[in-house]
């Protein structure tokens, strides 16, 4: 695990600090460094930051002032990464710049995490997730309702940064030599979408989407493999497609998606959920309830792997004990213990 791992994180809101979130997770001492004001998240949005900031140290620095950036210099001696997601050109102003730091600590792993990376003419655009949601997929912005909903540019940036990370910090442990990591959230953007590419036009697909059962409760059929078609024949009494070569494979039922979307849609309204439910069991289909909150099982595999109400599990599970958040400026005295000012 990464327990020897000595994080100083400068970075505010959610990309950076779930990354620093998954290094702590999986043992990294994770060291907060927040301006006098604390991170805006503590206040925009105080579940997430305490969920993202569990565990970790915190301490308020001054970056503008000389003693704040000789108490952040002292602290890039004696640590291993520093995580940061300012606009580019900033951390030089505030002399935590990789150029910088490198000369203090030469075997310093720098993880910058950035919008649109270090180059480039937005450089210095201010962005947030839906920015580069459209991007990637323009879908999102035609179907924008005005609601922030799961912010997967962040989370996937905040995850491939900390990829980088662990990665370089094991070259670093064996060479001595330290790296600079430019990770740009419009990367994993437009990456994500072009590993799978969104189905923007065509009729779309004829056995995938949400549908109403009798009683109201909509279920996701996803169903794509030739077996699947086969099996959901069976389960809904569809003897004549069962039987019907011109729907073995998936091509052919791309083809023809209205018609078959239609009848499916028309089958399970007859259908009460729970009996949906079984059908599924019964014929190992990939049915589910849209709404977890619909089916007990459902619940209970979520609760069962320890995500209650609100709590923010690591998808990384280990042994080690997870803390709380810290209030800000909370570790100052513990973390600067033996420091003094070069005046």
């Amino acid at each position: 695990m990464l327990r020897d791992m000595k994080v100083i994180d400068l970075s505010q809101q959610l990309p950076g600090p779930y990354a620093s979130m998954l290094l702590h997770d999986l043992g990294a001492h994770v060291i907060k460094v927040e301006p006098t004001t604390g991170d805006p998240a503590r206040e925009l949005d105080p579940p997430m930051f305490d969920r993202i900031n569990r565990g970790k140290k915190s301490v308020v620095l001054d970056l503008k002032s000389p003693v704040g950036q000789q108490q952040l210099h002292w602290l890039v001696a004696r640590s291993d990464v520093v995580l940061e997601g300012f606009r580019p050109g900033a951390t030089s102003r505030l002399s935590a710049d990789w150029a910088t730091l490198k000369e203090i600590n030469p075997s310093l792993v720098y993880c910058s995490l950035t919008g649109f990376g270090n180059s480039g003419p937005h450089l210095r655009t201010p962005v947030h997730d839906m920015n580069l949601q459209s991007w990637g997929d323009p879908s999102v912005a035609e179907h924008s309702s005005g609601r922030i909903g799961v912010p997967w540019v962040d989370l996937g940036a905040g995850t491939s940064a900390a990829l980088a990370i662990v990665a370089a910090w094991h070259r670093s442990l064996t060479t001595g030599t330290g790296a600079f990591l430019d990770i740009a959230m419009m990367d994993t953007a437009i990456m994500w979408t072009r590993v799978k590419q969104p189905d923007l036009g065509g009729d779309g697909e004829p056995t995938y989407g949400v549908f109403p059962t009798a009683d109201g409760v909509g279920v996701v059929v996803a169903i794509l493999e030739d077996h699947f078609w086969l099996r959901l024949c069976v389960a809904l009494g569809w003897e004549d497609w069962r039987h019907d070569s011109s729907l073995f494979s998936y091509a052919d039922r791309k083809a023809r998606p209205q018609e078959i979307r239609d009848r499916l849609s028309e089958s399970l309204s007859r259908i009460p959920v729970q009996k949906v439910l079984d059908l599924s069991d019964e014929h190992d289909l990939p049915i589910t309830v849209a709404d977890a909150r619909n089916d007990p099982r459902a619940m209970e595999q979520i609760e069962m792997r320890g995500f209650r109400e609100s709590t923010l599990v690591s998808p990384v599970r280990t042994s080690i004990e997870r803390e709380g958040p810290p209030a800000l400026g909370a570790d100052n005295a513990a973390v600067f213990e033996g420091f003094t000012t070069d005046a």
